[in-house]
């Protein structure tokens, strides 16, 4: 919603739940700004909810449903965690307020007593005053504890229409003796405090509590006071805003910060505990085909099944589509992912159409304090992904050796933007010559660090840095201004403005097409082949690369005007081996150049190629 709307919205709740000397259009600006500071610190570091709490208080916006009616306007706009700081600040303006009333309530109350020496009649009337006018809980006690007077205040909060004979309950009664005759042994005279008091009906009342120390004229301590406001109120709001900050709004169950201090405690303990990563297989099939209500719906369903299967684990929403299950001891984990699958596949009904759904699972085994829990649920989510590459519905245990091998290439994947733009990744060539010796061509090929063409593009690829790449190496190698052949990495391959990245750089360097021989990943077919076309209209010589004999690459070949193929690398067993030197002249008998290598020259000469990768000048 746009800011002035919402600011609008937000001036009427305040004009009808409270007065303030202030006109709406001037309140309704001030709240336009407040909203934005609202929006701008969901993203930044300025916690601007607490100050807007306060400002609310300040300006008199404290009547009894300006703080509920304020978050329901603003609970659509802003996450529970900016609603509870705005309350927070609410809360404590209102706390510093009425501290500052009680103070003066105090020093009225020490005024009078001091005066009626001076002016008893006088003083009377005052302290009277104050103590019958007052919203605030005030009740006088004697040094033993007893209450000597209180005031209708009291007992409205304490759930009485009359002053009772008793007004506190005894546990209470004893509580607050206490309470005075500690702070008289200690010589403190003024003591804050939120108590849990006990009302007439047994409810609780949670009050904010300032005790006092009267005293005489001689300085010796006559009398406590103490002066009890209720904020039940706003501590059952700031519970409902920390469920809400700890709870999935969809599913009811615990969300991944919740998980965390439960799975915290969990190893604290030192028992043996096994933590599952769920990933709902296939949802965004069903939120695409029935939309994101049934989708939805599929998610509480799964949750609810979840707690079925598992009454004894916690479970929680850890993602959008991810749950995490956390159970005590090891149990059989395929047992486990047996039953989970069982449970789910059970279809439910959502407009017609029965829905079931499957999941895959990352199990990982963890004991002992010390433990970090957040490393656990990297490596039941590292394991979940391990299983997710042998399709859905499967499951893995935790490996710490594969943990470790991926690790380390995550790793080096995430740090590739780094190394791109300090210029750590570089383009070597290699020569391609015809197998009677003279050179063709070179090939550009990628290298970073231990790195080589192959990894390199496919990190870029997992990142999203496929063109970038694409451009360094076209503009390396056309500003060579000899022939030059490019293995182009899948994503680059079927890229749809890769035609156009070509012939800008072909511009950029006056370098002829027919010089540049472009290589596109056969695996990207037949994505990739409107590529094939329009660069071949160009005038570049196209190719496929990682070729190794499948229908796909081959029915390419067949339709495209393909100049040649680079072979994949050989594979050891023999029935391969056999089948490439079978393909090889079945390929140039279609009128294309196969490229081999690098390897043996003589090899290479047997395999029947036209050219290979590596030979010597």
């Amino acid at each position: 919603m746009a800011i002035a709307p919402l600011a609008q919205r937000w001036a009427a709740v305040l004009i009808e739940s409270a007065y303030s000397p202030m006109s709406r259009r001037k309140l309704t600006q001030h709240l336009e700004e407040h909203a934005a500071r609202l929006r701008a610190s969901q993203t930044g570091v300025d916690q601007a909810g607490p100050a807007v709490g306060a400002w609310l208080v300040r300006k008199r916006f404290t009547g009894p449903d300006s703080l509920r009616r304020t978050l329901e306007v603003l609970a659509a706009e802003f996450p529970p965690d900016v609603l509870g700081a705005l309350a927070a600040g609410y809360v404590r303006a209102t706390r510093d307020q009425l501290f500052a009333e009680q103070e003066k309530v105090k020093n009225a109350l020490l005024k009078a007593v001091e005066d009626a020496q001076r002016d008893l009649h006088d003083s009377e009337a005052r302290f009277a005053q104050v103590f019958a006018s007052t919203a605030v809980g005030i009740a006088i006690f004697d040094l033993q504890g007893t209450v000597v007077e209180a005031n209708e205040a009291l007992a409205s909060i304490l759930g009485y229409e009359e002053m009772p004979k008793e007004l506190f309950a005894e546990a209470d009664a004893l509580a607050l003796a206490s309470a005075g005759a500690r702070m008289i042994v200690s010589s403190v005279d003024t003591d804050r405090r939120e108590w849990e008091l006990t009302r007439r009906n047994g409810d609780t009342v949670w009050a904010n509590v300032v005790l006092s120390v009267l005293r005489g004229s001689d300085g010796l301590p006559k009398f406590h006071v103490a002066l009890i406001e209720d904020v039940t109120e706003q501590r059952m709001l700031q519970e409902w805003l920390r469920h809400q900050s700890l709870t999935d709004l969809l599913t009811g169950l615990p969300n991944r910060g919740s998980f965390l201090d439960k799975l915290e405690s969990a190893l604290a303990s030192g028992e043996p505990h096994t933590l599952g990563y769920l990933d709902v297989d296939s949802l965004t099939i069903v939120n695409d085909g029935l939309g994101h209500v049934a989708g939805d719906a599929v998610l509480v369903e799964v949750a609810r099944r979840l707690r079925v299967v598992l009454p004894d684990a916690v479970v929680a929403r850890v993602g959008g589509d991810e749950f995490a299950v956390l159970i005590q001891g090891s149990p059989d984990v395929a047992a486990l992912a047996a039953t989970i699958d069982e449970e789910l596949s059970e279809p439910v009904y959502l407009e017609g159409a029965g829905v079931a759904v499957s999941t895959s699972i990352g199990f990982v085994h963890a004991a002992g304090p010390g433990v970090d829990p957040i490393a656990v649920l990297r490596r039941a989510h590292s394991t979940l992904r391990r299983a997710e590459t042998g399709g859905k519905r499967q499951w893995a245990i935790y490996d710490h050796e594969a943990d470790v091998a991926d690790r380390g290439r995550f790793a080096r994947i995430a740090a590739m933007p780094g190394a791109f733009e300090n210029g750590e990744i570089s383009v070597e060539y290699a020569p391609v010559s015809w197998v009677s010796g003279s050179l063709a061509f070179v090939e550009a090929s990628l290298r970073w660090g231990a790195s080589r063409h192959d990894d390199v593009v496919a990190y870029a690829d997992a990142l999203g840095l496929a063109a970038r790449v694409g451009q360094m190496v076209l503009q390396d190698a056309c500003s060579r201004g000899e022939p030059v052949l490019i293995r182009l990495s899948r994503d680059q391959s079927r890229d749809p403005d890769l035609a156009a990245h070509v012939r800008s750089n072909l511009r950029a360097c006056a370098f002829p097409a027919s010089s540049l021989f472009l290589a596109l990943d056969v695996r990207a077919m037949p994505d990739g082949e409107e590529n094939l076309e329009v660069l071949h209209d160009m005038g570049v010589h196209v190719l496929l690369h990682e070729f190794g004999g499948g229908f796909t690459g081959l029915s390419t070949v067949d339709r495209s005007p393909v100049w040649g193929v680079r072979l994949a690398s050989p594979l050891s067993e023999r029935l391969a081996r056999q089948g490439l030197a079978l393909m090889v002249p079945l390929l140039r008998s279609a009128g294309v150049h196969v490229i081999g290598g690098p390897g043996d020259r003589d090899e290479l000469q047997a395999l029947g190629v036209d050219l290979a990768v590596g030979l010597p000048r």
